[in-house]
């Protein structure tokens, strides 16, 4: 059976093929197809970017807030998840602040980052245009305690994804993060950040 194929294409730029691994993290792949199905990501930009090092988009709000309303489980070592796959070069994973509280978020990096092998979701590959995700890794950034925000958003025009015949259900929803409880985390985040004064955080 093959993988999925995910086509990303960006808005007045080139496409990004990424491969999908159902066996590794099969909701996380569920619940990223499910989107897609939906045109959830049609129009999203890259709002966070870490020069030469990470790129994240999924936002439906475009500045690392939004929310969905639901989650699902956290499909990695460090929550009982037999999810090997590395955060080598290339590799698409999903944003959270805690355990179980992925939903659209997603992130590629761009250099390998073993500090996020077996605590973060790892559920596909960029198999073609990585030159591309290395051209939005360059964008001009400024800095927001902790993380680099875009100063001009690339955004994603389409994304599509080739199943090869195969139907992917919806995924195992959990009871998501609400916006007041998303802003609080948020809040927390930024200002425990402040007190260490450290930046080089990825996710």
């Amino acid at each position: 059976m093959k993988n999925p194929i995910v086509t990303m294409k960006i808005k007045d730029g080139k496409s990004i093929k990424i491969e999908l691994f159902p066996n590794e993290a099969p909701e996380s792949v569920k619940n990223f197809i499910s989107l897609i199905h939906k045109g959830f990501y049609n129009n999203t930009a890259f709002w966070r970017v870490e020069n030469d090092k990470l790129i994240q988009g999924g936002c439906p709000e475009n500045n690392g807030t939004g929310v969905l309303g639901y989650s699902i489980k956290s499909e990695c070592l460090s929550n009982g998840v037999d999810n090997n796959l590395k955060f080598t070069r290339g590799t698409l994973g999903y944003g959270r602040f805690e355990h179980n509280t992925e939903s659209c978020h997603f992130f590629i990096v761009t250099q390998d980052t073993p500090q996020l092998d077996e605590n973060f979701a790892s559920f596909g590959r960029v198999v073609d245009g990585m030159d591309e995700v290395d051209r939005i890794s360059k964008v001009e950034t400024e800095l927001e305690v902790f993380l680099h925000r875009a100063v001009e958003k690339i955004y994603i025009e389409n994304m599509t994804v080739e199943t090869f015949g195969v139907k992917y259900d919806d995924p195992t929803k959990l009871l998501g993060l609400s916006k007041e409880e998303t802003l609080s985390k948020w809040n927390a985040t930024m200002e425990e950040r402040k007190k260490t004064g450290s930046v080089d955080r990825f996710v």
